[in-house]
C-alpha cells in the first residue's frame, strides 16, 4: 500500500513508464503538383482545411505549361530535396522527408499537352507520379460536382458556361471569387466521384481514344487522399 494517501500504485516494469503508441498508423504523405493558380490550389486547400490534412502538400507550379513532363520532373525535385534535407526548402516540424505518393493536377487542353501528353505520362509513370490530367480541364470536374454529362468539350471555354449554369452563377477563376466559389464545391465530393466513375465506364465501354473527352482522373487523386486519412467522401 502507499504510505501516503495522494501516492498512486504504479507498476514496476520499465514498459508502464513508456509513452501509449498511437492508435492508428500515421497517414501517407502526398505531395500534389498543380499547374492551375487558382481553382486547383483553392480546391485542394479547401480539402486540406476540412479534413486536417497535414500530411498532404500541394505546390504550384505555373511554369509546366500543362507539360505533365514538367509538372513531374518537379515533384521529384520536391522529394529529392526533402530526402536530401536541402535548405532549399524550409520544413516545418512534422513535414515528411519523403513523400508517400508523388501527383500532377493539369488539363489536357493546353497546347503543350497535346504534342507531348503520351511521353509525359511515360515519363511520370517510370518516375512514379501519379497523373491526374482533365479533358479538357479541370473544371470539368468541378462539373461533375453537379452533373453527369458525356457531351464532348473542346477547351475549357466550352465548359465553364455549363459549370455557371449549374452552381447558378458566373464561375470566375479570379482568386478573390473563386474563395468563394469553391468551398460548396467540397459538400457535393460523394457525387463528383460518382460520376466521375461512371464517366470512365462509359469510355471503357465505347472504347473511346485516350484521352477521352470529356473525363477526369482527378477522382483518383481524392480516393487516394481519402484511402491514406482513413476516411471516405462523406468525411469531408
Amino acid at each position: 500500500m502507499p504510505s501516503k494517501k495522494w501516492q498512486k500504485l504504479v507498476e514496476k516494469s520499465p514498459a508502464s513508464f513508456r509513452r501509449g503508441r498511437p492508435t492508428r498508423e500515421p497517414a501517407a504523405s502526398i505531395l500534389v503538383v498543380t499547374e492551375g493558380q487558382v481553382s486547383e490550389p483553392a480546391y485542394f486547400n479547401e480539402m486540406r482545411r476540412r479534413l486536417k490534412l497535414g500530411t498532404v502538400e500541394l505546390e504550384v507550379e505555373p511554369g509546366g505549361m500543362g507539360d505533365p513532363r514538367r509538372l513531374a520532373e518537379r515533384a521529384c525535385e520536391i522529394n529529392a530535396e526533402r530526402r536530401s534535407g536541402t535548405k532549399k526548402r524550409k520544413m516545418g516540424f512534422f513535414q515528411p522527408r519523403v513523400f508517400d505518393e508523388l501527383w500532377i493536377v493539369f488539363d489536357t487542353d493546353a497546347p503543350a499537352v497535346q504534342g507531348r501528353l503520351h511521353s509525359g505520362l511515360s515519363f511520370a509513370q517510370a518516375n512514379g507520379v501519379r497523373c491526374a490530367h482533365s479533358t479538357p480541364c479541370f473544371e470539368f470536374w468541378l462539373l461533375l460536382h453537379h452533373v453527369f454529362t458525356t457531351a464532348p468539350m473542346r477547351v475549357c471555354s466550352d465548359v465553364i458556361p455549363r459549370l455557371s449554369e449549374a452552381i447558378g452563377a458566373r464561375y470566375t477563376k479570379n482568386a478573390g471569387e473563386s474563395a468563394q466559389i469553391i468551398p460548396p464545391f467540397l459538400g457535393r465530393l460523394e457525387l463528383a466521384l460518382e460520376n466521375a466513375g461512371r464517366i470512365r465506364n462509359h469510355h471503357a465501354a465505347g472504347g473511346s481514344p485516350f484521352p477521352a473527352n470529356p473525363s477526369t482522373e482527378v477522382d483518383c487523386l481524392i480516393h487516394s487522399i481519402l484511402k491514406a486519412c482513413n476516411l471516405d467522401a462523406s468525411s469531408v
